[in-house]
């Protein structure tokens, strides 16, 4: 059968829209006492509307009055066509030029002009006014097709409106089901039994009874209980469909009219910050300049912002902005948005959010970041992320489902999948020429060291651990670097000590001619003036000559040898005790405890109790 399509109104106030659409539909749309009283529509009214064909569409009667223009915006968001409303016997007034300009701004794709109240008009007049509407509107983006003149009273031209509905709804492509589910909040109340239920027009993806839901900017947690779409019960909700979500969990004030309904699971998050490609109106007032305070209409929300712009962007113009928003919001890459002045009130342009949660430095603006090819786009936003995108982030970045997202990504050569991250590449590669360099310079600053830890390297490089973990793997993989023991060493480096063997022979000379009383490091440091004693000693216990018992001893193999042959004699029929392994050597206490230790750990003793025992005994 086709998804429902979601048809709205617009039109300046008093211009017969909610009676059309009563006319349509057979239901009145005014449901409010205040709207019934006032006799215009204040807030957003919603009716289903039966085709042709057994088809159904979804009509969202919105405000045409000044004082309301923001409802207006929250009910053109998500439409699928606009009945774009003219009487006869006004013409085209200061609301109707404005609700167009919130419909292209919000990319509307197309409209029927519809010419109400042409029983109250001479039909040379209603001429007339049909030629200003039809010229007035081929200079709009929308797609609106020929104006169609009708009466409520009469019928006059109500089949044909329907037939040109119908046929427009069979054009519709269905949406994609396989997205991150989005629904903009237009109205929220309480129902006895049920709890707070939430409506509006999802914006992409599907949502199931029993799902786990989250509201944003409040972030309240709660599950979903019930779901209805034109009256009818559902188990799961379509995307581009007029829903009704029963939510358990979350209260009425966690979401109001604003918000933004999303599963729980998904990669959602409010921002504060947006950059954008936005247009003023060529009729504006004033240009957008730097610090301007506007309001930002997207989806169902209206919050303030101000703009970072260079330069101004004058009447007429486009450019790229940074809006700095006062209260959180839930965007999309592609998202359409309106901008009103802040005072007066007035729709003053809008434009296409381009990077939802850009990097807060100053803003770096790429070629391609506005782009209509994704993998432009992609470029751009790698450009402003040398450190990567998260894949989780990128159907939100590139405002593609999820799977089209990664297509994107996949079909990029010079991208690499790191972890849970897309990395450029060349940003592996320097981040490898970095660790090359930074290795260097610590071999020529330490060249008896055996290696740089490999924590300080990975310190050194400023990047996140799975970039660096590739980085140094592919230098591994390459033979330019070997790891060893926690340690990273330049391919082809010998660790050396300045003096030589001759240097080397003498340090060791000192540990031997102390025996089991050895100086500690800072010690050896003080008798050899050298300051690179630690890394001699490494390099010593390396090949053997000498053992490192403590972090800061070390022992000629001798002297520990002769160690255990006295503990070997003392053990041979008893536990051995420090005490008479103290009194045979003659070593006090401080040299004494960590060669006992250092003979556990090598399998000589065994602890046991205050003593301790020979293991091969």
């Amino acid at each position: 059968m086709g998804r429902a399509m979601i048809v709205g109104t617009a039109g300046h106030i008093d211009h017969g829209k909610s009676a059309l659409v009563a006319a349509l539909t057979g239901r009145a749309m005014d449901r409010l006492a205040e709207e019934r009283r006032r006799g215009i529509t204040i807030d957003l009214n919603f009716v289903p509307l039966e085709l042709d064909g057994g088809r159904l569409a979804g009509v969202v009667d919105v405000p045409g009055h000044e004082d309301f223009i923001r409802t207006m915006v929250a009910g053109a968001s998500g439409i699928d066509l606009a009945l774009f409303v003219v009487a006869a016997d006004e013409g085209i007034m200061p609301q109707t030029v404005e609700h167009l300009a919130v419909l292209e701004h919000l990319g509307v794709r197309a409209g029927i002009p519809v010419v109400t109240k042409a029983d109250l008009v001479e039909a040379d007049w209603l001429e007339l006014v049909l030629a200003e509407l039809s010229d007035r509107l081929a200079l709009s983006p929308v797609a609106f097709g020929p104006p169609i003149a009708v009466s409520v009273r009469s019928g006059l031209g109500l089949e044909a409106l329907r037939a040109r509905l119908a046929a427009h709804a069979k054009t519709l492509a269905p949406r994609v089901g396989a997205d991150l589910f989005r629904l903009p909040v237009d109205r929220a109340f309480s129902v006895a039994g049920v709890g707070t239920v939430v409506t509006g027009t999802a914006w992409s993806g599907r949502l199931a009874i029993g799902d786990a839901a989250q509201v944003f900017p409040s972030a309240a947690h709660g599950r979903v209980r019930s779901i209805q779409s034109h009256g009818r019960a559902l188990r799961e909700s379509e995307p581009g469909a007029r829903t009704a979500f029963g939510l358990a969990g979350i209260s009425l004030g966690d979401a109001p009219r604003g918000s933004w309904l999303v599963a729980a699971d998904s990669p959602w998050r409010v921002t504060r910050v947006i950059d954008a490609e936005v247009g003023v109106e060529a009729d504006a007032d004033h240009p957008l300049v730097p610090r301007s305070r506007v309001r930002v209409h997207l989806g169902t929300a209206e919050v303030m912002a101000r703009v970072q712009v260079r330069g101004a962007v004058g009447p007429g113009e486009r450019q790229t902005v940074r809006l700095s928003l006062e209260q959180p919001v839930v965007a999309r890459a592609n998202d359409r948005f309106v901008l009103r002045s802040y005072s007066p009130v007035a729709t003053i342009g809008g434009g296409r959010v381009l990077d939802p949660h850009p990097p807060r430095r100053r803003p770096l603006w790429p070629v391609g970041l506005n782009a209509e090819r994704p993998a432009e786009r992609l470029s751009a936003l790698l450009d402003r992320r040398p450190e990567g995108l998260a894949a989780a982030d990128l159907p939100i970045l590139l405002g593609l489902p999820p799977s089209a997202a990664a297509a994107v990504a996949q079909a990029d050569a010079g991208l690499r999948r790191v972890g849970e991250r897309w990395v450029r590449d060349t940003s592996i590669r320097a981040l490898g020429s970095a660790a090359l360099a930074a290795l260097k310079a610590f071999h020529r600053a330490h060249p008896a060291a055996r290696g740089m830890p490999l924590e300080t390297l990975r310190h050194r490089l400023h990047a996140g651990d799975p970039s660096v973990e590739c980085a140094i793997s592919d230098l591994a993989a390459a033979g330019r670097l070997r790891l060893d023991a926690g340690v990273a060493v330049v391919s082809g480096f010998v660790p050396r000590v300045e003096g030589g063997e001759i240097e080397m022979d003498r340090v060791v000379r000192i540990v031997e001619d102390a025996a089991l009383s050895p100086p500690s490091l800072s010690e050896l440091e003080r008798l050899t003036g050298r300051r690179d004693i630690g890394a001699m000693l490494h390099l010593a216990a390396r090949s053997g000559r000498i053992v490192a018992v403590e972090r800061e001893r070390y022992y000629a193999p001798a002297a520990l040898e002769r160690f255990a042959a006295a503990l070997a004699e003392l053990g041979r029929d008893r536990l051995i005790a420090p005490g008479t392994v103290r009194d045979r050597l003659g070593i006090s206490r401080k040299y004494l405890i960590p060669l006992l230790e250092w003979a556990d750990a090598t399998g000589i003793t065994e602890r046991v109790g205050g003593g301790r025992r020979l293991r091969n005994a």
